[in-house]
């Protein structure tokens, strides 16, 4: 029998054709990506925009994001000098990269209306009228980010771009749609294995320096703020260490009281409370209180944690649920911390799935038991922010979890799986490692976002028959890292990507 339960056979051959892929010049310090987004998003200041001449620009409309050949964004719309514009869009990291990318002799970019580029060029006229298209306007970006170009490369999460374009799917639909369904799901579960693997490998030289509970807690803590505040979850993770965040709770105290000072810390390291900013008057009695609380055991500490603090601008709440908010996740991991007080998040999840292990394998893998284990991270208690997601704010209309169902999976399946199975194979344990395995593979409908909406429409065609036949984590995760090693890797340039060509090799 194959004591491995999770398999490398996706990785070997994508490390494969990522070797034999043909290695071009160097690439630029921003990858073009990064143009491509803040040019979606329209991360500029854009009250005064002007083209390389002069002339007041508006963007009506940015466009829609283009995968194959051709240029960058389809059907945009903009007004120069007033006069209204529509035709595509064209996005370099230099103005002449124009020239250097052959678009000149190319009739894909005859319809192009503005070239959008960070620099002008590397000492070279980057702009002025071309001979063959007199009508494109130039827009140079460096003075209109809203944020420097190497923080915008660091902040934008790039798994959630590009976002959902109607009018196209990936070349990669074809050869799936003629996979059969054993072929299609061998490819998916092979590659949704790998993607654990990858995860696995983020990991392991932090626990070996920092520990599995310190690890884990700040996979927790990452997995809090996925998508947008990931990074600033981490941060403070890493600053307010498991230990030291301990170390400065009585340890006698109730669960209340811990949780109490535990977020009073958090949040004095957060940066995302100004105590002395804070309007008490439009408080109710119990929130003057808490907040009172708050301050008056951060202050006790903040001559020794202070200088730890982040700032209000490493968090973001745009385009964000109010119960995902970021004071809602950070009571929700003080909360957590105080639940597994005794034996640790790790070592409790641990024993959750240890419990699921039995001589009778048949028989320890009920649907209650792995429910149970799915929802091992969900958080229903009394606390003020189960009914709050701002200082001083509305509070919500019915009170919420600190963690529900859908971000309790989320984590089990970012960080409970990959460092579980860590452990299992460093101490050699086949049963935890099959226990994690099924708990992977368990039955479980896809999640509703974005995210997952994008790849059913551009990997799979919108093809409801092959949607369907994602039944697990295993298998949703392998679209996943599909996406990751193929979509992103090329830029979403289906015409670069191997792909198909992987699919027709190894699964027809």
């Amino acid at each position: 029998m194959n004591t491995q339960f999770f398999s490398d056979i996706y990785l070997k051959f994508t490390h494969l054709y990522a070797q034999n892929m043909v290695q071009e010049e160097d690439e630029p310090r921003v990858p073009e990506k990064v143009i491509r987004c803040v040019w979606n998003d329209q991360l500029l200041n854009t009250e005064d925009l002007r083209t390389t001449d002069g002339k007041p620009l508006e963007v009506v409309f940015p466009g829609y994001w283009n995968f194959g050949s051709g240029p960058d964004f389809k059907s945009a719309a903009i007004k120069v000098d007033g006069v209204l514009l529509e035709g595509d869009v064209e996005l370099h990291v230099y103005g002449t990269d124009w020239k250097s990318h052959g678009h000149s002799r190319n009739n894909d970019f005859d319809n192009v209306i503005l070239h959008v580029f960070l620099w002008k060029g590397r000492g070279k006229a980057a702009t002025g009228k071309r001979l063959s298209r007199p009508h494109i306007f130039d827009l140079e970006l460096k003075s209109y980010l809203r944020r420097g170009v190497l923080q915008l490369n660091e902040e934008l999460d790039f798994d959630n771009y590009p976002v959902l374009n109607p009018f196209n799917y990936g070349l990669c639909h074809g050869p799936l749609a003629r996979l059969t369904e054993v072929k299609f799901l061998e490819l998916l579960n092979a590659a949704g294995d790998a993607r654990i693997q990858t995860k696995m490998d983020r990991f392991h030289d932090r626990i070996i320096t920092h520990g599995y509970e310190q690890t884990f807690y700040e996979g927790v803590a990452e997995a809090m703020g996925y998508p947008s505040n990931k990074t600033a979850f981490k941060t403070l993770a890493e600053k307010l260490p498991l230990a030291t965040l301990k170390a400065h709770v009585p340890a006698r105290a109730s669960a209340q009281v811990k949780a109490l000072v535990m977020q009073a810390l958090l949040f004095g390291v957060s940066g995302l409370i100004d105590f002395a900013a804070l309007k008490t008057s439009t408080l109710s009695a119990a929130a003057k209180t808490y907040f009172s609380q708050l301050e008056k055991i951060w202050k006790k500490h903040e001559a020794e944690l202070g200088h730890l603090r982040l700032e209000r601008k490493d968090w973001k709440f745009g385009r964000m649920r109010p119960a995902n908010f970021p004071y809602r996740r950070i009571a929700g991991l003080s909360h957590l911390v105080v639940r597994h007080w005794q034996n640790g998040i790790f070592g409790d999840y641990l024993n959750s799935i240890k419990s699921i292990v039995s001589k009778d394998e048949e028989k320890a893998y009920t649907a209650a038991s792995l429910k149970k284990t799915v929802q091992f991270f969900c958080l229903e208690v009394d606390d003020h922010w189960a009914s709050h997601y701002t200082p001083g704010g509305k509070k919500l209309k019915k009170k919420q979890k600190l963690v529900g169902a859908d971000r309790s999976r989320e984590i089990t399946i970012n960080i409970g799986i990959p460092i579980g199975l860590i452990y299992a194979r460093a101490s050699k344990s086949v049963p935890l490692e099959r226990a994690l395995g099924r708990l992977f593979h368990t039955k479980s409908a896809p999640a509703d976002n974005q995210w997952l909406r994008f790849m059913k429409h551009y990997i799979l065609g919108n093809k409801d028959r092959m949607w369907k036949l994602l039944k697990s984590d295993q298998q949703t995760q392998g679209l996943m890292q599909v996406y990751q090693d193929y979509c992103t890797k090329n830029e979403n340039n289906c015409l670069r990507c191997q792909f198909p060509k992987v699919v027709d090799q190894y699964f027809s």
